[in-house]
C-alpha cells in the first residue's frame, strides 16, 4: 500500500515537471490555501480579543 502511494506521487510530480503551468497552478493554489488559513487564524484572534474587551466591558457596568 505504502510503495503504491510512493509511485502514485513520484508520477504526479513527473507530471508536473512536465508540464510547467500546471505545477505554478498547484504552487498558486498552496500559496492562496496558506494566506486563507493565516487570514481565518487572524480572525479567530480579532474575535477573541473582542469578546474579552466586551466581557470588561460588561464586568465594569455591573459594578
Amino acid at each position: 500500500m505504502l510503495k503504491q502511494g510512493g509511485k502514485v506521487a513520484s508520477e504526479a510530480v513527473a507530471a508536473l515537471r512536465s508540464q510547467p503551468l500546471a505545477l505554478a497552478l498547484v504552487v498558486v493554489n498552496l500559496l492562496f490555501l496558506i494566506g486563507f488559513a493565516f487570514m481565518l487564524r487572524e480572525i479567530a484572534q480579532a474575535v477573541e480579543r473582542k469578546d474579552a474587551l466586551l466581557a470588561e466591558i460588561a464586568s465594569h457596568c455591573m459594578k
